[in-house]
């Protein structure tokens, strides 16, 4: 169903309480007057409507609305808040649509089809008139977009309160807001606007009040005599941008309340009054896309449609073509959501179009300088914005800012007062900045009751053009070197500490305990690791960070980043080493990442392995010595004799010894994540002594093991193997179907990058059964992700059988050709699952690919094996 349209429904009229949802039209009415609701929204009420009392699954919604592509929960939620603000219902008592947790939305009042004639009368009942009579509001501007919600909740507020103070960073739209509201509140001696920005300081506050109401000079000569001239009157007071001149507004706000019991007060601010009675309204940066979804249809987040409505009022036929989705959306993430900033960018694109936009973020101060000639001065630049901010800020907490942009990212309030340790009072330094919506506060992701990922724990976070800013500014006029330098070693440490006990913990937690608190690390690491590593930083800070690489190689590979920590741990071992035992971890973590990631050479693993083991050993380590010798020994599986100090050297007894020295190390309290990589090296042994029944026994009791002690994830290789061992005896539905489950489980998690090698081996499994559509889909994922890692050869051999099974005999020939000639040039042995996938097709072809073929696919890359494998897209 088209998302712009409502669903079909017995009438093309429904009415419930004073509102008419008219099909014809496409529109919503409240007591005869258009209700401003965008198509989704829209939609999504008209599908409720149409089936009051009936519980409504959010997929479904999703299919009726979204027109069945793919779009996360937010998606809707973002809908949904929309729907109620236009409805001006609360979530938390709703009169309209009632939300079961979990499930979905059911409309719960009472719904009437009206005939033609009833329709049309209730579309001519004729709007509300204007609710001020008077006071000196300026005209109101075209367009609030994406702040229906919290026009609601400001209104709302203002219904049950005397003084409301709307709070939030210079640019997110306080002032758009604030008029907004006040002009559809009524009030008998009008509603009023002071702007403060023009006044240097609080003394001429009261008797520039009084001046705007035109009460006369003498209610202008101090608070007592202004509050005797208030205390007849009805009237809203608009006091906007009063953060410069908090305390006397403050002070001002609480002796005019209690003299005039009629006024009340809307006051926008960076900072809160702090005063009895005053209700705060935060105001958030319009809503972003998810990070995952970059070209999410650009409707569905509002700071994209205050980008477009920006853009159009320069380009007035400006329609962005589905390209330039991930363009608009990366915009509006780097720039926070913050509408003035969005607004600056948005000015931009008639020269540079939102490709050229996207590129030049990383001048930004630069880029954003084209503000309207009649708004603020500090308005007028992004740079100008944040001057304004945060030259308010007292010194102590201007220093704290300086400090804490040093974190990338989100970060702990723990981690903040490490890195500001040298301060009296940290704490109140994060509590400040956060007042003034410099510091945003997000729920952290971590494990809940149950052992299930959920937000847990605040965390921290500078908005973006802030952290730069900062950062830009302070290098400039060399005012925060210092205070920077300073900070980047307390960070530095502060992660190493972070990644060490996450390093400690890694052999008896589950994975889906591990990850998710790490994964909001990832940011901070970079930073850490990119000053550690500097060659400026000097021999104490490099032997922290290479600490911190060692530690982190196995959040890098579990985490599906495994290439990029490669690159990291080649540049802790381009540096000196302070001892043995840092060189010895290093190289173990090199090892690792080589041999997850399959990225670089496994000889070099080898003798990264050969170096380490007997450091780590003479140490006492016997956690990192397991972890050689297993690591030693995947090696020997991938280069034979080759892997050998001694090629002429016995493999299987070289393997067998490896065995044997991991089973002296364990330990007797580890479990079944620790033992499990010597479960999948006993697994192995029995694979390649013939014994596959065994080996299918062993494998899957392994798996029931890992999944007896809560730990599904590090179950996930084992069904990876066992998939393997069952289409080696030919039983290709039982592996399809256990690794169809397996990957089902992945995606759930949100895991599909962490476990790349399930979902290739599924795929390899899927093609070689059959090479269906469902088979042919996630061969493609899998295509996909293993590109993303540049190591599309990894599933060469499965490839043939996509073409096989489409009847392309010939390309079926190319491909197993082109798989040949990658095996020979890295030099590795074929696994027996992926040898026997090999065997079956040179079969199937009646024999070797030609000879002649090799040279003809040596130049064929990945995009090329792709088609030839399923055909152009």
């Amino acid at each position: 169903m088209p998302s712009s349209s409502p669903p079909s429904t017995a009438t093309d009229w429904l009415a419930f309480g004073p509102f008419v949802l008219d099909g014809p039209g496409g529109r919503l009415l409240r007591d005869g007057a258009p209700v401003d609701l965008p198509p989704r929204p829209y939609a999504l009420l008209a599908w409720l409507a149409a089936r009051p009392g009936r519980l409504v699954a959010k997929d479904e919604l999703l299919d009726a609305v979204w027109g069945h592509r793919h779009v996360s929960d937010s998606a809707l939620k973002v809908a949904m808040n929309t729907l109620r603000a236009a409805l001006g219902e609360d979530a938390k008592a709703p009169r309209w649509i009632e939300t079961v947790a979990r499930r979905g939305y059911r409309f719960a009042s009472e719904v009437r089809p009206l005939g033609a004639a009833s329709a049309a009368a209730s579309a001519a009942v004729p709007a509300a008139p204007a609710a001020t009579a008077c006071g000196n509001l300026p005209p109101p501007l075209p367009g609030l977009v994406g702040r229906e919600l919290e026009a609601a909740q400001l209104a709302a507020l203002l219904a049950c309160h005397r003084l409301v103070t709307l709070v939030g960073l210079g640019g997110v739209g306080k002032t758009r807001l604030a008029l907004a509201v006040a002009a559809s509140e009524r009030a008998p001696d009008g509603v009023w606007l002071l702007r403060l920005d023009a006044l240097a300081d609080g003394e001429p506050l009261a008797a520039t009040i009084a001046q705007v109401l035109h009460l006369g000079a003498a209610a202008g000569a101090d608070a007592a005599a202004l509050g005797r001239a208030l205390a007849p009157l009805q009237l809203l007071l608009v006091l906007d941008n009063a953060e410069h001149l908090v305390e006397p507004v403050a002070a001002l706000a609480a002796a005019l309340l209690a003299a005039a019991p009629a006024l009340r007060l809307l006051v926008t601010s960076q900072l809160p009054l702090r005063v009895a009675g005053e209700q705060v309204l935060p105001l958030a940066p319009l809503a972003l896309p998810d990070a995952l979804a970059a070209a999410a249809p650009l409707p569905d987040y509002a700071a994209a449609r205050l980008f477009c409505e920006r853009v159009r009022q320069q380009l007035p036929q400006y329609a962005p073509a589905a390209a330039e989705h991930a363009d608009i959306a990366a915009i509006c993430r780097a720039l926070d959501g913050v509408p003035l900033a969005l607004e600056l960018a948005a000015a931009r694109v008639p020269l540079l179009g939102t490709a050229g936009v996207r590129a030049r973020l990383d001048q930004r101060f630069a880029l954003l300088t084209r503000g309207a000639r009649d708004s603020a001065a500090r308005h007028r630049t992004l740079a100008a914005a944040l001057d304004w901010t945060c030259g308010l800020l007292p010194t102590e907490d201007r220093r704290a800012l300086h400090r804490l942009a040093v974190f990338a990212g989100s970060f702990a309030p723990e981690a903040a007062e490490a890195v500001l340790a040298d301060d009296a009072a940290p704490l109140d330094r994060v509590d400040a900045l956060h007042e003034r919506s410099l510091l945003v506060v997000e729920a952290g992701e971590g494990v809940v009751e149950g052992g299930a990922a959920g937000n847990v724990g605040p965390r921290l976070r500078l908005f973006d053009s802030v952290r730069c800013y900062v950062l830009e500014r302070g290098a400039e006029r060399g005012a925060v070197a210092d205070d920077v330098r300073s900070a980047q070693q307390l960070h530095l440490v502060w992660m190493r500490r972070r990644f060490e006990q996450a390093d400690a913990q890694e052999s008896d937690t589950p994975l889906l305990s591990w990850l998710p608190p790490l994964r909001q690390e990832v940011d901070n690491l970079r930073a850490a690791l990119r000053h550690g590593l500097g060659a400026a930083a000097g021999p104490a800070a490099w032997a922290c960070a290479q600490r911190l690489a060692a530690a982190s190689a196995g959040f890098w590979y579990r985490s599906g980043h495994g290439s990029e920590g490669l690159r990291w741990m080649r540049a802790a071992q381009a540096l000196p080493p302070a001892d043995a035992g840092i060189a010895a971890r290093l190289d173990l973590a090199l090892a690792q990442l080589i041999l997850h990631t399959q990225a670089g050479a496994p000889a070099e693993a080898m003798a990264a392995l050969r170096r380490a083991l007997p450091v780590l050993q003479a140490a006492g380590d016997l956690w990192r010595s397991y972890l050689a010798l297993y690591h030693e020994h995947m090696g020997l599986v991938r280069l034979g004799a080759a892997g050998l100090p001694d090629p002429a050297g016995d493999v299987q007894a070289a393997r067998d010894a490896l065995r044997a020295g991991m089973h002296a190390l364990v330990a007797p309290h580890w479990g079944a994540i620790a033992r499990r990589y010597l479960q999948q090296l006993e697994v192995l042994a029995l694979r390649e002594r013939g014994e596959l029944a065994q080996a299918v026994a062993a494998c899957a009791e392994g798996v029931r093991a890992l999944r007896a002690a809560g730990a599904q994830a590090e179950s996930w290789p084992l069904v990876n193997l066992l998939g393997q061992l069952l289409g080696m005896q030919g039983r290709f539905a039982d592996a399809d179907a256990v690794l169809a489950e397996a990957v089902a489980e992945v995606r759930a998690g949100g895991m599909l990058r962490e476990q790349v090698p399930l979902v290739a081996i599924a795929a390899s499994v899927a093609l070689r059964r059959g090479g269906g559509a469902a088979a042919q889909r996630l061969a493609q994922e899998a295509l996909l992700l293993l590109r993303a890692e540049g190591r599309l050869w990894w599933m060469a051999d499965a490839l043939p059988w996509a073409a096989w099974h489409a009847g392309r005999v010939a390309d079926a020939a190319r491909l197993q050709a082109w798989a040949d000639a990658r095996a020979g040039a890295r030099g590795e042995l074929r696994g027996p699952f992926f040898a026997a996938l090999r065997a079956a097709m040179v079969q199937a072809l009646g024999g070797e690919p030609p000879a002649g073929l090799a040279g003809a696919v040596a130049g064929l890359d990945e995009a090329g094996v792709q088609v030839l494998a399923f055909g152009p897209c």
